[in-house]
């Protein structure tokens, strides 16, 4: 039976209904032993908090950028749900996820991607202490991820025990490749840039666009025995069965989605069909 892939939960959401970075969805996840991913950026003070954007106005009810603002302030915020609707949290800090490890994570559950969204020329030594600090022994049940190598690798480093991995998605352009030299090349080229990346996460897009051209970017980047993520896949997805099953056989370690919830039952019956 072929196996199914791990599902990853995108900013902690269950459905895709749910707010970004949510508690209790992190507390499930860490239960479920489920791999989930979270957006990471640093107050003024060097304390890390999830957030996607640079801005604060769409995710809380705070305004402006986010990089003059320190901790106590964002504390004072709460966050946004995908309606604008103010919720009774605030903003999630870094310890905070730590401190659930250590409560509700499985032995061998799934990591913790944290997307550094932080340039990495704006992130700097003293952010860095002290999130290898926060981190300590818990840096296990994490993964740096980042479209950007330099700053996943700088992160492992300076937290030793935490994984890193990287997205192309600055590799090739908004279109995708045109023929199957070309997919082949960008696999080269992934494999170059981060050959000991513990994971590789691939735009669903790509990798489907690269099977249809007869090259496996999965095979391709995997053979130096790292795992690939495929992302970001939704319960909406046009072909939804059908490329899933195609990314099965593939072997795809795991699929990024908003909609967790939904695909996993979906994804079950596939493996036991192929």
């Amino acid at each position: 039976m072929t196996r199914a892939p791990r599902l990853k939960w995108h900013m902690l959401r269950r459905r895709r209904s749910d707010p970004a970075h949510l508690r209790a969805n992190l507390e499930q996840a860490l239960l479920a032993g489920a791999a989930c991913e979270v957006d990471l950026h640093f107050t003024v003070d060097g304390h890390a908090f999830c957030l996607h954007d640079d801005t604060l106005d769409r995710e809380t009810t705070g305004h402006g950028p986010v990089a003059p603002r320190s901790r106590t302030e964002i504390e004072r915020l709460f966050q946004r749900g995908a309606d604008g609707a103010r919720l009774d949290s605030p903003p999630l800090f870094l310890n905070e996820i730590v401190d659930a490890i250590g409560r509700f994570a499985r032995p061998g559950g799934g990591l913790v991607q944290l997307d550094v969204k932080t340039p990495y020329d704006e992130l700097d030594e003293a952010g860095l202490r002290r999130m290898a600090t926060v981190i300590g022994t818990a840096a296990p049940n994490f993964i740096a991820g980042a479209c950007d190598w330099r700053m996943a690798k700088r992160l492992a480093m300076a937290i030793p025990g935490m994984k890193a991995g990287f997205d192309p998605l600055d590799c090739y352009p908004r279109t995708l490749p045109p023929d199957a030299a070309a997919y082949r090349a960008l696999g080269e080229r992934c494999l170059a840039i981060a050959p000991d990346a513990a994971i590789f996460y691939l735009e669903a897009k790509l990798v489907l666009g690269g099977l249809a051209a007869g090259v496996n970017l999965i095979e391709m980047t995997a053979r130096n025995g790292a795992e690939v993520d495929v992302w970001t896949i939704n319960a909406d997805w046009p072909g939804l069965r059908a490329d899933l099953e195609n990314l099965s056989r593939a072997g795809a370690h795991q699929v990024t989605s908003c909609d967790p919830d939904a695909l996993g039952p979906l994804l079950q019956d596939i493996a036991a069909c192929l």
